[in-house]
């Protein structure tokens, strides 16, 4: 059985993946469409920025979206020009269940980008399951995020931790109190906000499993997703509806008139009255009812580029995992998801993590570290990844 419609074996029995129904000429255009429409977008928001720069900033704050909001902050954070030019970029590391290795590639990633003098901060968001600090050979630093969640600390900087690597900082999941996960969610978009003054190269954010809305939004949230999946068909199931519920998540938050909000809200539903089953029956409808909005949809969709890793690795066929992803990905959704790499099994990595330490710090000329070299270069363009 070819590695693809194994794939296609493993999506759950309410989100088959069918064929494309879209005729190729039709596709090419809309891609054309959307790259247009983005390029136009883009060229809009450099000119925002430019002149907002050029004047005051005191009354423009940053939105979670990375959109310049109105009193998206208090009054007490006012973003100097300085602070808008140079922003981190965010990386948010998730994964569809637990045991896929997002800790050790969020860890290990982290780590590369400081030895290769970047300015990186670790920020451990598996809330209730954090154990980042381990994986980076800290021990349970006394200050953590829960500590900012319960507004015990006011500002991030306050519960920075330092690692054996120089240029990188953690700030940990490990001291969260019982009930961080019912209030984070209220305070995500200022986070957010604070994240994005930080004094940082790089942001590398180990997000929890699963497909919660604080992870599904901070992970659309970031400049670059990462996901971590397991060569088996519970990774690769759960995979696929991560990447489904980050999907959706982006229509849902399009600004559209609420009729189509409504629709895009049934099409979360796969036993819907509409008869919508595909990415492509809901942009049909809406194209009907509205050609603008079913282009903001569009534009949306077409900005989810997610990363994908497929970790412990053994054999070819694993490694054509990551592509058939990719592939069924691109013709079921109409996105382009990055097949930055993949990461061997190897038992230096519990060797590692029984020493407390990140793998490329205790084996550093192993074949796992040369790995997290090469997908750390392909994450950050320097070298062309797996797939496309």
């Amino acid at each position: 059985m070819a590695v693809e419609e194994s794939f296609f074996l493993t999506a759950p029995m309410g989100d088959s993946l069918p064929e494309s129904n879209i005729e190729e000429a039709h596709e090419i255009e809309a891609a054309e469409k959307i790259l247009e429409a983005e390029k136009i977008n883009n060229a809009l928001r450099a000119h925002e920025v430019l002149e907002n720069t050029s004047l005051s900033l005191t009354s423009s704050k940053i939105a979670p979206f990375g959109v310049f909001a109105p009193e998206a902050l208090g009054p007490e954070d006012q973003i100097q020009p300085e602070a808008v030019l140079r922003q981190p970029r965010i990386w948010a590391v998730g994964g569809g269940k637990g045991g896929v290795g997002k800790s050790l590639i969020c860890a290990n990633f982290s780590m590369s980008l400081a030895l290769k003098g970047h300015s990186v901060l670790a920020i451990d968001l598996d809330l209730g399951g954090s154990n980042l600090h381990t994986c980076l050979g800290v021990e349970p630093p006394k200050l953590g995020i829960g500590d900012w969640f319960t507004g015990r600390n006011k500002s991030l900087p306050e519960l920075f931790s330092d690692t054996q690597t120089p240029n990188l900082k953690l700030v940990s999941g490990s001291s969260d109190p019982l009930h961080v996960t019912a209030i984070a969610e209220k305070r995500r978009g200022e986070l957010l906000n604070q994240i994005r003054l930080l004094d940082f190269d790089d942001v590398v954010i180990d997000l929890g499993a699963g497909t919660q809305d604080f992870t599904i939004q901070v992970f659309n949230a970031a400049d670059e997703g990462i996901l971590s999946i397991l060569p088996e068909p519970t990774s690769v199931e759960n995979a696929y509806r991560f990447i489904k519920a980050a999907f959706y998540d982006r229509l849902r938050h399009s600004k559209v008139p609420q009729g189509i909000h409504e629709v895009v809200e049934a099409a979360l539903d796969p036993k819907n009255i509409l008869g919508i089953r595909t990415p492509a029956d809901l942009f049909s409808i809406v194209d009907r009812l509205d050609s603008q909005a079913s282009s903001t949809l569009k534009l949306s969709a077409g900005a989810m580029k997610p990363n994908i890793v497929i970790n412990q690795v053994r054999s070819q066929v694993d490694i054509d995992v990551g592509r058939a992803i990719c592939s069924v990905c691109r013709r079921y959704f109409g996105i382009d998801v990055r097949y930055a790499g993949y990461i061997d099994y190897d038992n230096a990595v519990w060797k590692a993590v029984r020493s407390k330490k990140p793998v490329i710090q205790e084996f550093p000329h192993s074949v796992l570290a040369n790995r997290i070299d090469h997908l750390t270069r392909a994450l950050l363009g320097q070298e062309k990844g797996l797939f496309p």
